[in-house]
């Protein structure tokens, strides 16, 4: 099997589920204005950071820097869009058994970010609103640094077994059994695609029994914001939100699929 945890396919879902909610208009993965819009307004100020900054260093760094970061987000979103429309058909397999965890490399190069942006504006602006930003950037990313080197923050992760779907943290865990999924759906949050997963609630089991009062509440959370029990924001995991949606949909509908999904032994 292969190490990564997705493998695409080219062939077509069968029995698909019935979706938790239409999705909003226009298609989700439709590229609008305003997505060309930003891209080109932060290209056009990158272009001018880069113009200015030979004749005013700090104000061109600064400039730079946060326009650039604007420019490079607006383009992977633009970017994630193309691809994403290129996938709407294909299913996917998954390596079973193995934790697929939110990229802690993404995470790192966000916080990287917010420090570095942080610390060009407090130290090359003199306005005092503006140096309190940069101060409270700096100390966001470091805080996700500190967190991500311990291993506090982002340690959620999503785990495919042939038994069911299971969602979990470092304090715990729920499994979902494949038969108690009763719908999947597709949607987005500020720009963000999210792959919507319902339950029946009554079937599924929560480890430790101390996790449960919890995991209820971020359900309960999840379900007032978006109508269903699990919420899994694809792009924090590294996943194109068709590939992921197409393995769940797979798996749910295709109870021999399943097999697939079994680890296999370690060599000693």
């Amino acid at each position: 099997r292969s190490c990564r945890p997705f493998r695409r396919r080219t062939h077509h879902t069968t029995g698909m589920m019935r979706p938790l909610a239409q999705e909003p208009k226009p298609p989700i993965e439709r590229i609008t204005f305003p997505d060309w819009a930003l891209v080109v307004i932060g290209g056009l100020f990158t272009l001018g950071g880069l113009l200015i900054i030979g004749r005013d260093f700090k104000t061109g760094i600064v400039t730079l820097a946060f326009f650039g970061l604007c420019f490079a987000h607006a383009l992977s979103v633009v970017l994630r869009k193309r691809r994403a429309r290129r996938q709407r058909a294909v299913t996917a397999t998954v390596a079973g058994g193995v934790p697929i965890r939110q990229s802690r490399l993404r995470m790192g190069l966000l916080a990287g970010a917010l420090l570095g942006l942080g610390g060009l504006h407090a130290a090359f602006t003199t306005n005092v609103v503006q140096i309190g930003i940069g101060w409270l950037l700096v100390v966001v990313g470091a805080v996700m640094l500190i967190g991500l080197a311990s291993g506090l923050l982002y340690t959620a992760y999503v785990q495919f077994d042939p038994e069911g779907l299971s969602f979990g943290d470092r304090r715990g865990k729920a499994i979902v059994p494949w038969a108690a999924v009763t719908g999947l759906a597709r949607t987005a949050m500020s720009n963000n695609p999210v792959v919507l997963v319902s339950v029946d609630a009554d079937a599924i089991a929560i480890v430790p029994a101390a996790h449960e009062l919890k995991m209820l509440k971020q359900m309960g959370r999840t379900r007032g914001t978006f109508g269903a029990d699990f919420a899994i924001m694809s792009t924090v995991y590294g996943i194109d939100a068709p590939v992921l949606l197409a393995a769940l949909q797979r798996y749910v509908t295709e109870p021999e699929s399943r097999r697939e999904l079994q680890r296999l032994p370690q060599l000693s």
